[in-house]
């Protein structure tokens, strides 16, 4: 997914809509799969991970060869809002895959690995990007990302098997369970990572996706290739840190590695302002990086060990249902301050928020699981 990411803002403005406009792009993407993520949750638990994930993987494929060929503004925005719903398939079932097979004392450490593959697609997207739009036009990137889709559909087709605990526990998911959801939304510690994973897509959309990209190319005059190694430095530096965030989960535990993590996030943003050159916001994404690797793992940490004797595809739906809120809505907000404000308010709003969100999470939040005092007991799912 991330091979588009350094030209999509750009592709967007080429069709001579603003700021706000842009940022929409982006946000249809989200919408897609902030209205589906529930239920697809409930659809994983009823029919089974694996179908979700297949056909999830499908819609991506076509819908990326359709954002290159799209007329017009309004049709492109048509088939972002449907790649969202693929896309909401396919992450919402693999994390709810994740949640099933993994035990809590595990978790932070498989889940560094897991991340650490999907980082090389992402560390090395951008920058394949760049250049592919560079020798090929912007349009390219799209066909690309078409060609990777083809491949993992027919990779998760082939490898991907249902857990053996799933078919079990369909039955009992067959109904949509409203004293499940109350119990979620009163977990103390479930709804703060929920938090968490709000304000980290929050930051990745609305910052990495929209505004960064634009501020890269408007204001420091840095063209595709420079954008996408930008990026790629931030995901790199996420890639490097990710397996030292998974064992330091596990040891340490999910709390302090949330709080931290969204506190240097916070800090790398009210950096960017203050570059001026290609070296300078590379240092500054390095930062990012350092601090989106724990943001990125440790919510879903927290979120499966809060409710393990929860049916998980619905928890996941949820968790995911949090963090597509700020997809959707961050490159909306951050698009608008930038036409009202300018393209370097949106970091310092951004900083505002990821140290309020770190302040609640300590506060409210309760540890799940650490090592580092003994195994201690996986929290109940009501508080």
């Amino acid at each position: 997914m991330s091979i588009v990411s350094p030209i999509l803002p750009i592709y967007a403005e080429s069709f001579n809509v603003d700021y706000t406009m842009v940022s929409l792009a982006i946000a249809m993407y989200a919408l897609g799969r902030f209205v589906v993520d529930l239920p697809v949750g409930y659809l994983a638990d009823k029919f089974g991970r694996r179908p979700l994930m297949v056909f999830g993987t499908l819609i991506l494929t076509i819908c990326s060869f359709l954002n290159a060929t799209a007329p017009n503004f309004a049709i492109f925005l048509f088939y972002r809002f449907i790649e969202g719903v693929g896309s909401a398939m396919w992450m919402t079932s693999r994390t709810t895959l994740l949640a099933d097979i993994l035990k809590p004392e595990e978790r932070g450490r498989v889940m560094s690995f897991f991340q650490s593959f999907m980082l090389i697609g992402s560390a090395a997207g951008p920058t394949v990007g760049g250049v592919i739009a560079a020798n090929w036009g912007i349009q390219a990137p799209f066909y690309f990302y078409a060609i990777a889709g083809a491949i993992s559909l027919v990779l998760t087709y082939i490898l991907v098997k249902e857990p053996d605990n799933v078919q079990n526990r369909n039955h009992e998911a067959s109904h949509f369970s409203v004293p499940v959801v109350k119990r979620l939304l009163s977990n103390r510690s479930y709804m703060m990572a929920c938090l968490a994973t709000f304000t980290a897509f929050f930051l990745m959309t609305g910052i990495r996706s929209t505004i960064l990209p634009l501020f890269a190319n408007t204001e420091l005059h840095l063209g595709e290739e420079q954008i996408g190694l930008m990026l790629s430095a931030a995901t790199v530096m996420n890639l490097i840190m990710t397996v030292p965030i998974g064992y330091g989960l596990d040891y340490i535990g999910r709390k302090p590695i949330i709080v931290s993590s969204i506190i240097v996030a916070g800090v790398a943003c009210s950096l960017f302002p203050f570059t001026t050159s290609f070296v300078t916001i590379v240092v500054a994404a390095v930062v990012l990086g350092i601090g989106t690797s724990g943001a990125q793992q440790a919510p879903l940490a927290m979120a499966s060990d809060a409710t393990i004797q929860e049916p998980h595809g619905l928890s996941m739906g949820f968790y995911r249902f949090f963090g597509d809120l700020g997809y959707v809505v961050g490159p909306i907000i951050l698009g608008l301050i930038a036409d009202r404000y300018g393209l370097s308010l949106p970091f310092y709003f951004m900083t505002v928020l990821m140290l309020l969100s770190g302040a609640l999470v300590f506060l409210f939040a309760k540890e799940t699981y650490t090592r580092r005092q003994g195994a201690k007991e996986v929290q109940s799912p009501v508080e």
